[in-house]
């Protein structure tokens, strides 16, 4: 009886130290979830709403980049690349683990069609109590170069 008891007592030790996770990799729902949030920052970016942008980024962006910053990357956009006229999805990696050490990352990577040159847009979410955000925004286009040497 000791022994079964025993037994039992080490076996629930054991079970309730697990961690119990599940892991997804590139769910469509996720896709659809983290999509959301970047199509309603291309929006606002199309209409040059950029305070409004400020909510969709993580409080860790804002520490190294001040929403004054934010916003002159996108006036350098948008007058040196021009307005955005559309964004097309060329990759989308999703990272979930639910359970009990939740993570959910994203990388998102966009054609961004703009009137002047167009731009490659990487960017890399993840979500931080309940709500995705906006960790990093890196924006590419050879008319910097072009814009610049003028």
């Amino acid at each position: 009886m000791k022994k079964i008891c025993l037994s039992i007592f080490l076996l629930s030790i054991t079970l309730s130290s697990c961690n119990f996770n599940n892991h997804y990799t590139n769910r469509p729902l996720d896709k659809e979830e983290v999509e959301s949030v970047t199509t309603k920052f291309y929006y606002l970016l199309r209409d040059k709403k950029y305070k409004e942008t400020h909510s969709l980024f993580s409080p860790r962006f804002l520490e190294v980049t001040n929403t004054s910053k934010i916003n002159k990357i996108f006036q350098a956009s948008d007058e040196g690349l021009g307005e955005i006229k559309d964004q097309i999805l060329e990759t989308c990696e999703t990272n979930v683990v639910e359970g009990s050490n939740p993570i959910s990352e994203y990388l998102l990577v966009y054609n961004v069609k703009r009137t002047k040159f167009n731009s490659k847009e990487t960017i890399h979410l993840e979500k931080e109590n309940g709500t995705i955000k906006i960790l990093s925004y890196n924006v590419q286009s050879d008319g910097f170069f072009e814009h610049t040497t003028k």
